[in-house]
């Protein structure tokens, strides 16, 4: 299921600067606290990234391809995607944390982000006991920050009528049969599958911005 926060985005319009992200953090400062808790940062680190943003030292960059945790709203409630992995490229801004975690923020949607490699890999650099075994991720989600498709129905082909020549008492009798079974089968056949159930909200939404209570 690919995860559309597009859809669920949490800025509206999409912010054109760092500034206008820092404004929405204060106007909106409840769903951007959830946010940030949903996706692992502490107060603290919440706190940094707002004051960076605040200093003008958040760097305007592409988002790496895969990202420990993204933020997204839908109907209310925020949720958050873990080890998600962006399906597009996509442009927005980033604030390295001084503990080496990373907090992106995409441009098309303002989804709060975190990427915290750098802090583990600088963990570890100065870490002279042997490592203990890192906790295994979770499965990739695909994430979409494109507009929904609008779903085309399948229409299933209208069968003409057969046209079976006139014949004298039963004569067409064995002719008859054969078009009677194909009748049966060939229309089971013909008709579509069924649609994919859409997913829960709390998993966010689908592709097509769908999603079930």
């Amino acid at each position: 299921m690919i995860v559309n926060l597009y859809v669920d985005h949490i800025m509206s319009p999409s912010p054109t600067s760092s500034e206008e992200v820092w404004n929405a953090t204060r106007e909106h400062s409840k769903v951007f606290a959830e946010a940030a808790r949903q996706v692992g940062l502490t107060d603290a680190e919440y706190r940094d990234f707002r004051n960076a943003l605040l200093d003008g030292k958040a760097l305007y960059v592409r988002l790496p391809r895969r990202l420990d945790a993204m933020s997204g709203e839908h109907a209310g409630s925020v949720y958050a995607v873990k080890n998600a992995v962006m399906t597009t490229p996509v442009m927005g801004w980033k604030v390295s944390l001084r503990d080496g975690t990373e907090v992106y923020v995409p441009q098309v949607c303002g989804n709060i982000s975190v990427l915290r490699h750098a802090r583990i890999a600088h963990e570890q650099a100065h870490r002279f006991t042997p490592s203990v075994a890192q906790v295994p991720l979770p499965p990739e989600t695909p994430v979409s920050l494109a507009p929904p498709q609008a779903d085309v129905s399948i229409t299933a082909p209208v069968a003409s009528e057969a046209i079976v020549p006139a014949a004298s008492h039963f004569s067409g009798l064995p002719f008859l049969i054969p078009a009677a079974v194909c009748g049966i089968f060939c229309w089971h056949s013909s008709t579509p599958p069924a649609p994919p159930a859409a997913p829960p909200c709390t998993l966010g939404s689908n592709s097509s911005g769908v999603c079930s209570n």
